[in-house]
This record gives structure tokens, C-alpha cells and sequence, in this order.
């Protein structure tokens, strides 16, 4: 073979690699589209949302809340391969972190969440009893959030520490031995606060209509021009098994109420969510951040619940005398009178505050005493685990973007479903936190500088073909 020949050959089998390469890395990322963003730009000013511009899913902190965003009154465990918890978490009792395979939890901020956050430095992990991390794993609190009056997240405990795996707090203090009542101030009345809150909105009148038909439930809303939220109710064994959920002719901005009612346990596997003609589960809608914030579920006197497969629960969760299981992630405030365990895969709560209530509301500034109470107790230890960061810059990682796959296990729902599809759009699969990644735990994979690679590689690959053809061409002449 000639050397123009072999030359060709070669520069041949480069473009063909490039083309593979570009076809392979870019295809998933660039079939990945995130909802758009709300306002205000990250790094810029830390307020609460407006109404109706709460943010869709992304990678950066925008609104800060220093309100609970997810709340037990029991034991919190998080094991499996569950990924984050993003707000701040209060626990009543004892918490524990023992992922299966090992690697990173979240807490504070999530990879890929609502980027409404508790400002950099406050407590972001409150427990009145003791704080459990099993081998191989990391609780990462704070990650990557800096300011100019504070560091990462801040950590109370009321017990004792049991760090076999890691606590890292990026820059934010560490305080154990408080007592429940010094570990959750300005919390420590919040399960009260819960179960007065749920009798309130329990005794509200409906003002639409819910009905069940297969696994999907309706809910119809009343007149536009009905004051205060939208109310509904629906018995708990009614509710139990449903998997989509069709809120139509919601006016305005006005919040949603499901009132459910009854002591039977409710066992839910959300698929779908529609929201006045909008498939509002799915990260690509421009709704998500808005239904996410509107809508609250009140399992008043309800035992138990479970959210079980891998999709996306819209709405805060308000359930005094339950205990929860979650594998499915949520959107919205989660607040629980009994225990609470999450332990799917890559499952996260996200934290959308509901708009319906001062109570449950985002609210910029803490409650009552200061984020970072100093601690006064003679067992009391209160040192950072990590000295501060010399910048203001949030760590390099960036999460990646959510993926928009079907759940692991679930199926999308059929036609006989009456929530409406978003056109080309699935409800996105949870994260996956590899073992021993020290980094944020992300929703789907880091593709986008593989996806920027390989264009550029195939357009050099491309301009290298035809400079190749060009000299094959001068040499016959």
C-alpha cells in the first residue's frame, strides 16, 4: 500500500473514532435538558422564590431557606443506595447513615435539587439523639457552600457522634452532647407545630372533587375565582395503590390541600403527575418547581406510609402519627411524626417550600435564636471538621445534569391513564452515588464535557478527512 494510501486509512479510522466518540458521549447529554432556571442567577442575590418562579431542578444554590425541610420525629436511617437530603434536616430521635455499598450522602445541598438552601455556615443537620456513620460512608454537609459569614453546613447533636465512616461539614461546626432540647433549637416544638398544622388543614371544607379510576386519581378544582387553596379529600384506603395523580383546573396561584383521611396505612408508587395539562413530574417541565411548591398531602391520622419505586412525589408530605419508608424521591417539604427511612436508589428529597402556609413557607432568616447557637452545655464539643475554605468559590465538582430515563423498575404509565404525558418525556431515574466518591452525589451521569469533547473532535476529524482527500487528489495529479 502506498503511503498516501496508509495515510488515508489512518486518518480514515480517526474521523470514524471521533464520530463514535461524539455519537456516544453527546447523544445522552444532549438528549438531557434541564427545566429552565428561575431568577436570580447563581451567586447573586439569596432570597426566597416569588410565587410561581420557583425553580425547576439544576446543579447551582439560588434561594436560601433557613426553615426545616425535612422533618422525623423518631429515627431518620438512610441506607441502600439513597443519595441526598437537601434543606435542612431535624431529627427528633437518633439518626443513621449506612449507605450498602458505601460512598456519599448529601445534606444541606443536593447535586442536583431545587437550589433553595439554608445559607452557608448554619446548621443544616440537627439530631436530638445520637448520629451514627457506618464504614464507608460519607455525610457531606455543606458541600461546595461558601460566604463571607460562613462555611459549609453546621452539625448538632444532642448524644454522642459515632463516626466510623466520615462527617465532613466543609468549614461548618460540629457540636454532640447538647441534650435533644440545645441540639434542635429553634426546632425542638416543631413536632407540635406539625400536628397542630395538620388538624388546621383537616378541617378545612373541599372546594373540588377527587375521584379513583384504575390507579389514577383526579383531582377537579372549584370556581377561579374560589379564595385561599384549593382543598380536596380522599379517603386513605381510596388513595392507597395509586400511582398517577391529575390536578386540573387549579386557578391562579392559588396551593393545593389533599386532605386524606382515615388510619389506614398508604402505600404509594408514584409514575405520573399532572397539573393543569402539564406533566409536572418530569425535570424537562417548566412547572416542576411551581407543582412541587403548590401541592401538600395531609395524612392526619394515617400510621403509615411508603413511597415506593424510583419516580418523583410532587408536593410536602405533612403526616404527624406516621412513620414513612421512601424509596421514590420527593419534591417538597417531608414532615413526620414517627420514623423515616429512605433507602432507594439515588433516592433524594428535594426542597420546594409550600407556598400555602406562613408556617411551611421558605423563609430567608432563621427562627429564633441564631443559625449556630453557641453551645453552653459542660459536655459540649463544637470544633469544624474541616478547616474553612481560603476561597468563596464553591468546590470544583459540579453536579451533573438529572437524567430523564423511566424509573429503575416502573414503567411509564399507560394510555388508560388520564395524567397528562409531557411529550417525549419520562419520569427521570434517581442518582446513583458510586462508592467512596468524596464529591456531591449527582442525579445521572457527567457527560457534558465528554459531549463538548467529542464535537470537537469530530470536527477535527472531519477538517483532517478532507485536507487527507485534497493530497490523495494533488498525487494523482
Amino acid at each position: 500500500m502506498s503511503t498516501t494510501g496508509r495515510t488515508g486509512l489512518r486518518l480514515s479510522s480517526a474521523v470514524a473514532l471521533g464520530v463514535v466518540l461524539g455519537i456516544t458521549a453527546a447523544g445522552p447529554a444532549l438528549a438531557t435538558p434541564l427545566a429552565p432556571a428561575a431568577t436570580p442567577a447563581p451567586g447573586s442575590a439569596r432570597t426566597c422564590p416569588a410565587p410561581g418562579e420557583e425553580p425547576g431542578i439544576g446543579h447551582e444554590p439560588r434561594f436560601t431557606d433557613t426553615n426545616v425541610a425535612l422533618f422525623a420525629g423518631g429515627d431518620y436511617t438512610a441506607d441502600g443506595a439513597s443519595a441526598e437530603a437537601e434543606g435542612l434536616l431535624v431529627v427528633g430521635g437518633n439518626a443513621t447513615f449506612a449507605k450498602t455499598s458505601g460512598g456519599v450522602f448529601n445534606v444541606g445541598r443536593a447535586g442536583a435539587g431545587s437550589g433553595i438552601v439554608p445559607p452557608p455556615g448554619s446548621v443544616m443537620l440537627a439530631v436530638g439523639g445520637d448520629l451514627a456513620i457506618a464504614g464507608g460512608t460519607t455525610v457531606d454537609v455543606g458541600h461546595g457552600l461558601t460566604s463571607a459569614s460562613g462555611h459549609g453546613g453546621a452539625v448538632r447533636v444532642g448524644g454522642a457522634i459515632d463516626e466510623k465512616g466520615r462527617l465532613e461539614t466543609n468549614g461548618g461546626s460540629r457540636a454532640a452532647g447538647l441534650g435533644a432540647r440545645g441540639a434542635l433549637t429553634p426546632y425542638d416544638t416543631f413536632a407540635g407545630t406539625v400536628r397542630d398544622e395538620s388538624v388546621s388543614l383537616g378541617s378545612l371544607k373541599p372546594t373540588g372533587t377527587s375521584v379513583r379510576r384504575g390507579d389514577t386519581v383526579t383531582f377537579e378544582g372549584g370556581a377561579a375565582g374560589t379564595a385561599g387553596p384549593q382543598v380536596f379529600e380522599i379517603s386513605a384506603k381510596e388513595l392507597d395503590g395509586a400511582s398517577s395523580f391529575d390536578f386540573r383546573s387549579i386557578p391562579g396561584r392559588s396551593a393545593v390541600v389533599v386532605n386524606v383521611t382515615g388510619r389506614q396505612a398508604v402505600g404509594i408508587s408514584p409514575l405520573s403527575v399532572g397539573f393543569n395539562g402539564d406533566r409536572v413530574d418530569a425535570y424537562g417541565s417548566a412547572h416542576f418547581g411551581e407543582a412541587a411548591s403548590r401541592i401538600l398531602y395531609n395524612f392526619e391520622a394515617s400510621p403509615s406510609l411508603t413511597l415506593g419505586g424510583g419516580g418523583n412525589f410532587m408536593g410536602s408530605i405533612l403526616a404527624p402519627e406516621a412513620s414513612a419508608d421512601l424509596t421514590a424521591s420527593t419534591n417538597g417539604r417531608v414532615y413526620v411524626g414517627g420514623d423515616l427511612r429512605t433507602h432507594g436508589t439515588g433516592n433524594e428529597t428535594h426542597n420546594y417550600p409550600w407556598t400555602g402556609s406562613s408556617t411551611f413557607t421558605c423563609k430567608p432568616t432563621p427562627e429564633g435564636p441564631s443559625a449556630t447557637p453557641t453551645p453552653t452545655s459542660s459536655d459540649t464539643t463544637s470544633t469544624p471538621s474541616s478547616p474553612a475554605p481560603t476561597t468563596s468559590q464553591p468546590a470544583t465538582e459540579t453536579p451533573a445534569a438529572p437524567e430523564t430515563t423511566a424509573p429503575e423498575g416502573s414503567a411509564p404509565p399507560t394510555e388508560s391513564s388520564s395524567a397528562p404525558a409531557a411529550p417525549g418525556t419520562t419520569p427521570p431515574s434517581p442518582s446513583v452515588t458510586e462508592p467512596g466518591d468524596s464529591s456531591l452525589a449527582t442525579t445521572g451521569a457527567q457527560l457534558t464535557p465528554y459531549a463538548v469533547a467529542a464535537a470537537a473532535l469530530g470536527a477535527a476529524g472531519a477538517a483532517i478527512l478532507v485536507f487527507a482527500r485534497r493530497r490523495r487528489a494533488g498525487a494523482r495529479h
